[in-house]
């Protein structure tokens, strides 16, 4: 039990005639049972008594049973939810079933409540109040828990306004979906609804992704030696420097801006296909205020990143694959200018020789949502002739 917000609960405590009252303790009691219960069957039987006494005790023990959800005890959580099934379904099979609506609408109205309890009561007051549903998750677009809901909402509001010949509502709606949205499938599905109504938005920009960059390579590193072998831009970078690479051939730093949607960079074509080798990719970021964020980042293979100098993060992993968001670690940007240096190494061959030897990162800054930090490329500016093609 967490004991928070106890006096809000008297309400509810009320709503129940004696019953409730003479069996309060012995409620608490079960419910404590259960929360501890732990890891190799550490208080399973107790737990499983417990569980089957306070079903049998009915709709009563609800409101007790609301606040001990919210645990981070996966296994009293699944008694806890084994519980609520058990007493709601012989409530709604009574003739005159008698559920506290309001204290249910309360509870999935707060956000301090966790996330799949709050849906778990939303489940129930479907069937207890159908209008509520809809009402509630018009207004949860900045909620975690409900707020992909609120945007499919959005999204369907915004294609009824645009088979209607209504584009500036439309738009009005894609916009605030695309705003909110935190999911990379949500925000190309709405960056791509507006752009069909001609309202370009910047994916990029919307989830922070780093696409500018300077980029070095290909280091020698044979026998998967590259992740625990330092090179020269560990020490300093010089984008002025030149130094011997793989086969003795003269390596420099070069620019180099993704065009992919995702930020993605191909190191086979920002460098060269290889080998058992070592690049490094190199930028600098603004940031409007000092903060605290996430580096989220992908590569294939394994990758380090220094930012203004420190070491934030480093995972070795072969044939580890570029997916979105991968990887997270917390960082610190100072106001103004940030450096970034990232280290990617490369595999040998696979196993396999009709498989590609794939070399790419992917890395974005954002807050704990998935929202853009705000940065920007502190880069300068170069013309398009020098991007990629």
């Amino acid at each position: 039990m967490t004991g928070r917000r106890v006096v809000p609960w008297i309400a509810a405590v009320l709503f129940f005639a004696g019953p409730f009252q003479a069996t309060a303790d012995e409620i608490d009691t079960r419910l404590q049972t259960i929360a501890a219960c732990g890891l190799g069957g550490q208080g399973s039987a107790a737990a499983k008594q417990a569980a089957r006494a306070l079903s049998d005790a009915g709709i009563e023990v609800l409101p007790r049973l609301l606040e001990a959800m919210d645990t981070d005890n996966i296994l009293a959580a699944n008694w806890y939810r084994t519980v609520f099934e058990k007493v709601t379904r012989q409530e709604l099979k009574k003739t005159s079933p008698q559920f506290p609506v309001q204290l249910l609408r309360d509870y999935v109205r707060d956000t301090g409540h966790q996330g799949r309890s709050r849906r778990l009561v939303l489940g129930l007051l479907d069937r207890l109040d159908a209008e509520f549903r809809e009402s509630f998750i018009a207004t949860q677009i900045a909620d975690a828990e409900f707020r992909n809901d609120a945007i499919a909402a959005l999204l369907k509001q915004g294609d009824e306004f645009h088979e209607a010949g209504k584009t500036d509502e439309a738009a009005q709606a894609y916009e605030m979906a695309f705003r909110a949205a935190r999911e990379s499938g949500l925000i190309q599905t709405t960056a791509a609804k507006l752009k069909a109504i001609g309202r370009e938005v910047s994916i990029i920009e919307h989830m922070g992704l780093v696409i500018d960059w300077h980029v070095l390579g290909p280091f020698d590193a044979p026998g998967k030696s590259g992740f625990d072998t330092s090179f020269p831009p560990e020490e300093t970078v010089d984008l002025q420097a030149t130094y011997p690479g793989q086969s003795g051939r003269e390596i420099s730093w070069k620019r180099f801006r993704t065009t992919d949607k995702l930020g993605s960079v191909n190191l086979v074509t920002a460098i060269a296909p290889v080998e058992e080798a070592v690049g490094y990719a190199y930028t600098e970021i603004f940031s409007p205020r000092d903060q605290d964020v996430q580096l989220r980042c992908g590569a294939d293979d394994n990758l380090s990143v220094w930012v203004n100098g420190e070491k934030v993060f480093a995972r070795r992993q072969w044939l580890n694959g570029t997916r979105l968001d991968r990887f997270t670690a917390p960082v610190h940007l100072k106001s103004g200018k940030n450096s970034v240096l990232v280290k990617i190494c490369q595999g040998p061959q696979h196993k396999n020789p009709a498989v590609g030897n794939n070399w790419s990162m992917q890395l974005r800054f954002c807050d704990k949502d998935g929202a853009s930090a705000g940065t920007r490329s502190a880069l300068p500016v170069e013309s398009e002739a020098n991007a990629e093609k």
